[in-house]
């Protein structure tokens, strides 16, 4: 239920921004500029014309200026080139466009020089999800990820009935052992995550969208990927409490640089915190999928799941194998 609670306190806090197109006062422009640019002599000039219209300009690498325009993060994106310079804009700020054309030509014209050769490129942007339906998803992922407090009555369970000390008199692998606890903490997740998504489905209506079964399997990896990387804490540190909260704080960290808190499109936080945090591309991906049906960030997410599913196994495996992990 706890996710279920914060899905509905975020996404009424957060409704009036996601949900209404409003325009903003300060319009950001994001700019790249080449080395033999006829621009480079007047850039500092347009800045400053630019910050009096209410156009703040941002240097960007070309493909990250882009990804903030797709995601409306930013309202406009300039490429200036050797003699010419291509204005990127999205429907909804063309006002944005002749601002900027207009600041263009005074500057050029206080430059006394040629005009330029320009053209503009729309862009379609990333819509942008319902309040109840992005934060309906994103404390689904962040909650799955605290699912050690779950893991560790699984693996409490098998110390009290002794389990291991049976496996042990038999002719079992490490490897063995740790599919012992592996496969029950995955079953367990997916069943917490099911019930999670029916209820919040019912009481809130969150809509995943129309890629819902790769969605599922999406979350399946990540139940997998969770199982893996808390009972490796469990395994490194062989006490209960000390693994739950370094999870929590490392999960905290994904959590708030990865869109789980403020939303990733809007965020305040360091785009290359971002990129570390395997939230953010999960919370990237879903979200996508809802609102437009795809996502450049899935292969990137899985892959990651992945890598964090076979280095999580393998470290358990050792740990237990070289006797690190005996009382695990």
């Amino acid at each position: 239920l706890m996710p279920v609670f914060l899905i509905t306190l975020l996404s009424s806090t957060f409704d009036g921004m996601l949900n209404v197109n409003y325009s903003l006062k300060e319009y950001d422009v994001g700019y790249t500029v080449s080395e033999d640019s006829y621009i480079l002599p007047m850039l500092e000039t347009m800045k400053t014309v630019g910050a009096k219209s209410k156009l703040k300009l941002i240097p960007y690498a070309k493909e990250v200026g882009l990804e903030k325009l797709n995601d409306q993060s930013l309202d406009l994106y300039i490429e200036f080139g050797t003699r010419e310079y291509v204005i990127y804009q999205t429907e909804e700020t063309k006002a944005a466009t002749m601002i900027l054309k207009s600041i263009m030509s005074s500057c050029i014209q206080r430059g006394s020089i040629q005009e330029a050769a320009y053209h503009v490129e729309d862009i379609t942007a990333n819509p942008i999800p319902e309040s109840k339906n992005y934060y309906g998803i994103v404390e689904i992922v962040y909650f799955m990820w605290c699912g050690i407090l779950s893991i560790s009555a699984v693996i409490n369970s098998e110390r009290k009935g002794q389990i291991r000390s049976r496996m042990k008199m038999s002719p079992t692998s490490a490897f063995s052992l740790y599919l012992g606890k592996f496969i029950p903490c995955v079953i367990v997740l997916c069943i917490q995550m099911g019930l999670a998504m029916i209820i919040s489905f019912f009481s809130l209506g969150i809509d995943w969208g129309e890629k819902l079964i790769l969605s599922l399997g999406i979350l399946f990896l990540q139940a997998m990927a969770v199982s893996a990387f808390s009972i490796m804490l469990y395994h490194v540190f062989q006490n209960t409490a000390a693994a739950i909260v370094s999870c929590f704080v490392i999960v905290f960290g994904w959590g708030l640089f990865g869109g789980s808190f403020q939303t990733y499109m809007f965020t305040t936080t360091s785009d290359k915190m971002a990129a570390v945090s395997p939230i953010y591309y999960l919370n990237r991906t879903l979200v996508e999928y809802s609102t437009k049906g795809s996502s450049e960030y899935a292969l990137p997410c899985v892959l990651i799941l992945i890598a964090l599913i076979v280095i999580g196994s393998t470290i358990s495996v050792l740990l237990c194998k070289f006797g690190k992990g005996e009382r695990v």
